[in-house]
């Protein structure tokens, strides 16, 4: 994967960017909204694995399997952080995401990045969306998913059977790509007109 926008570059991690890319699962937002980034344990020294095995996903053409991409800004050639992406074990969609080193953020670049992604992704690979999901309590996220273009499709809160209890709410956003055909996106595009008596 390679795009270029008008500030950054969003590309294939490459084992150079292995401190790079730690020093993002590090960052105080990131372990604090999604602490299991790569694995919550991981050491400096692993992170090249995880690189590796980004790329050979990509060179085996597997959209399915979670990866990460580099979010590079194109003056600096600085990493400033990552897109996440891969399809949903729960929902079976393809999830986007995104993880960004605390000094960069605040510039709009998760959401440049992301939006951009979003529509080359889906123009690739014929898939008319992507999703978001998020934790409630992450407004800066919230703000990057509508920023980027995902429209806020529904509130869920997900039952947990392994611990029969629910888990905290989370949101559930949609981008369609821009040449998308589907009449019915969201709820409501529909004009309901009471049940049917036939």
């Amino acid at each position: 994967m390679y795009i270029e926008t008008d500030r950054l570059i969003v590309r294939t991690f490459c084992e150079c960017d292995a401190d790079a890319l730690y020093r993002i699962k590090t960052s105080p937002q990131v372990m604090y909204y999604c602490p299991d980034l790569l694995d919550v344990e991981v050491k400096p020294e692993e992170t090249v694995n995880y690189i590796r095995n980004f790329r050979a996903y990509e060179e085996n053409g597997d959209n399915d399997t979670w990866r990460c991409y580099a979010i590079e800004h194109r003056v600096t050639g600085e990493v400033v952080g990552c897109l996440t992406f891969g399809k949903s074990e729960m929902l079976h969609e393809y999830e986007l995401g995104w993880m960004m080193n605390g000094e960069h953020t605040g510039h709009g670049y998760a959401s440049e990045a992301a939006a951009a992604f979003a529509e080359e992704f889906c123009r690739i690979s014929n898939v008319d969306y992507l999703i978001v999901i998020m934790d409630v309590d992450n407004p800066a996220s919230l703000r990057t998913a509508e920023n980027s273009g995902f429209r806020l499709f529904e509130k869920r809160t997900v039952y947990d059977y392994c611990y029969n209890r629910y888990c905290d709410d989370y949101y559930y956003f949609r981008r369609y790509r821009s040449d998308c055909t589907l009449k019915q996106k969201y709820y409501g595009d529909v004009p309901y007109t009471g049940r049917s008596v036939n």
